[in-house]
């Protein structure tokens, strides 16, 4: 009998997911070329603004790519957020020859300010774009292809959409984060309820911090990055407070247009998921989420465990779920286009996510706060600023 319950549990739990990951395939699809009729001239219709500390290692190509975009109406804004290696010597170099880009040297973060959040508005406050300009918020180290932002700017007039988010194509990383990627991703789909971002009629707006593309006048009314100044999931927070003043949100997948190396080194990504623990917002909220997350983390495996009851009912009914979520792993692999073998290897990659997140929960319920992009916040100031739940 307990057989009989773990394999129907885990078989339910596991069509649930196919439900999530089909609409989500259906309703978030791949933005294709587009053309904008006509574009300004005399003055920039686009600021590219790009926060980047400390990515002297990554941000050299990922910048060359930006700056061959031959658009006349685009300008670019790189915000040097306190780096303390070459990042701006390097940004100072490349942007010398160029017209249309320039770089902001920040050396302090004010209080009541992440760093990142106030990096980008520096690049707001020195853009140069008129109120029905836009306005593009990407990571430093983000591969932005030519023809992206047109294309991005065609979809959202077709759609009359205030914002548009790419999702990128993640490549290269250490072996552990390939790993991870698919079970992360799932992670995503079902917590951000990624199959609604398209959906006017559902408050589940997405962004995505490599690509956010939104209206100046639809940020303004919005309230601004000052609406966001302590909130860890900042893109997520552009897309929602657009949305809640009325501004029509928009995703896609841009595998074809975006590229990022997410985390270049296995110290960079234990470091990086650590920020996540502020969603948390509080030590018994921590204890609750490491709970919740080994109970959810043990339904997702236990196909795989049931196996080795063959060839007994329960443990083919746990068989056939095993191949079902192994063909949902191969189907996001496909469509985001992450390391499609490495899918292969899913419950792996599920529990080896699980334990990495245990760790910053961990690092977080002994620090009482998140360390991210270098600098320290409490539990206490990341929920008081919050804006985006999940």
């Amino acid at each position: 009998m307990t057989l009989w319950i773990l394999a129907l549990i885990s078989a339910l739990w596991w069509l649930g997911q196919a439900v999530c990951i089909a609409r989500t395939l259906r309703s978030v699809r791949p933005l294709r070329f587009g053309s904008v009729s006509s574009r300004r001239e005399s003055s920039p219709t686009v600021s590219v603004i790009c926060p980047a500390r400390d990515e002297g290692d990554a941000i050299e190509s990922a910048v060359q790519t930006r700056l061959s975009d031959p658009a006349p109406w685009l300008e670019f804004i790189f915000v040097d957020d306190r780096s303390e290696d070459e990042t701006g010597e390097i940004l100072d170099r490349l942007c010398a020859q160029n017209d249309r880009a320039q770089v902001v040297h920040n050396r302090d973060l004010p209080e009541g300010w992440l760093g990142k959040v106030h990096a980008q508005q520096i690049g707001v406050d020195h853009a140069s774009i008129d109120l029905d300009g836009w306005y593009l918020f990407s990571d430093g180290d983000t591969h932005v292809r030519p023809g992206a932002i047109e294309s991005a700017i065609a979809w959202a007039e077709q759609e009359d959409a205030a914002h548009v988010s790419l999702i990128p194509r993640i490549v290269r990383g250490p072996w552990l984060l390939r790993l991870c990627l698919t079970p992360l991703m799932r992670a995503l789909i079902c917590t951000l309820r990624l199959w609604r971002a398209n959906d006017d009629r559902r408050s589940q707006a997405m962004g995505v911090g490599a690509f956010n593309l939104v209206r100046r006048d639809a940020l303004e009314r919005a309230g601004g990055l000052e609406q966001l100044r302590l909130e860890i999931a900042d893109d997520v927070g552009i897309a929602r407070i657009v949305q809640e003043t009325g501004g029509r949100s928009r995703t896609a997948i841009g595998s074809d247009w975006v590229e990022i190396e997410w985390y270049r080194t296995m110290h960079q990504f234990l470091r990086g998921t650590e920020k996540g623990v502020a969603k948390a917002r509080t030590r018994a909220g921590i204890v609750i989420s490491c709970v919740l997350g080994l109970l959810l983390m043990i339904i997702d495996i236990m196909p795989f465990v049931l196996m080795a009851w063959l060839p007994s009912p329960p443990a083919m009914l746990g068989a056939a779920t095993a191949s079902l979520a192994v063909l949902l792993g191969v189907m996001v692999a496909v469509a985001f286009r992450l390391p499609r073998w490495w899918a292969l290897l899913s419950p792996f990659g599920t529990i080896a996510a699980l334990l990495i997140t245990l760790r910053a929960m961990m690092l977080g319920l002994m620090r009482g706060g998140i360390h991210w992009r270098g600098d320290t916040h409490s539990l206490a100031v990341t929920s008081d600023g919050e804006r985006v739940r999940l």
